[in-house]
């Protein structure tokens, strides 16, 4: 009996290793991108978008144009298109695209930059559905963020970049997930990033 609890603490101390080591396999190049361990999810061109759409800067209190990447379980996260309101200028119905998710007790909400027609919404919900199918973890990019108390729970608002799982990525503005896109658009330096 004693073998097989040592055999169990020893592969738990090595799986909680193994973490370590994955969280902080992107943090000398990229110290400030990364709040969460990504879990396999992200690559090295996902965090280099980040630096070439604004200058990497510590996480703290104050609000920041710099993207942070975060990760999250897909089933403890959601995507919702709020509101169907008219807009007379769209002539159409217009939603806010929201995801949101929790971890460690405190919600995380990414709310896109500005209120779009329902029908593109609802296109955003497809992809979310086809992209976080069957995977176990999401990880998203967002600026921008406010912390907040409601009703005695912390509520993060992060205006929504991009997210991403082992399936593929998907952005606000054309091109977010290609790095050979930033580049090609004059977003990115190619000698910084060949």
């Amino acid at each position: 009996m004693w073998k097989v609890l040592i055999s169990f603490l020893l592969l738990q101390q090595f799986s909680v290793f193994a973490t370590e080591i994955h969280k902080n396999r992107f943090q000398k190049k990229f110290p400030y991108a990364l709040l969460t361990n990504d879990f396999g999810v992200l690559e090295e061109e996902d965090l280099k978008i980040n630096s070439c759409l604004a200058t990497p800067a510590p996480f703290s209190n104050e609000h920041s144009s710099y993207s942070y990447w975060q990760c999250f379980e897909v089933k403890q996260s959601k995507m919702v298109c709020e509101g169907k309101k008219y807009d007379p200028d769209s002539k159409a119905r217009a939603s806010l695209l929201v995801f949101s998710a929790i971890r460690d007790g405190e919600t995380h909400e990414f709310i896109s930059r500005r209120t779009m027609p329902r029908t593109s919404c609802e296109l955003y919900q497809k992809n979310w559905e086809k992209l976080t199918k069957n995977e176990k973890y999401v990880c998203m990019s967002g600026s921008d963020y406010l912390r907040e108390i409601k009703k005695k729970k912390i509520v993060w608002n992060w205006i929504f970049n991009r997210y991403k799982t082992k399936k593929g990525c998907d952005s606000y503005f054309e091109g977010e997930c290609s790095l050979k896109y930033q580049i090609s658009h004059n977003r990115c330096e190619k000698k910084k990033y060949p």
